[in-house]
């Protein structure tokens, strides 16, 4: 799992590396989008911030996520080269 403090680091990098211009598409999850709802649909907060780190966690070590965004990225690109 990322801080926010180290993807910070990891955007600062980016830029030096790259230029403040350079396009990016981006896809954060915070503490703030792991929420249950209840039987009503209201949110209801996760206050265990173990759960909270194990959710994220499973999120972005899954290869998933990467696969399907790849995918997406060969796909545009037959379309547009």
């Amino acid at each position: 799992m990322t801080t926010l403090s180290q993807l910070k680091q990891r955007i600062d990098q980016l830029i030096e590396n790259q230029g403040e211009e350079s396009p990016v598409a981006a896809f954060i999850y915070t503490k703030e989008d792991v929420v249950q709802y209840d039987d009503d649909f209201n949110e209801v907060e996760i206050e265990d911030d173990r759960i909270i780190e194990d959710v994220l966690y499973n999120v972005e070590d899954t290869d998933y996520i990467y696969t399907q965004i790849q995918d997406i990225i060969d796909d545009e690109l037959k379309e547009v080269v």
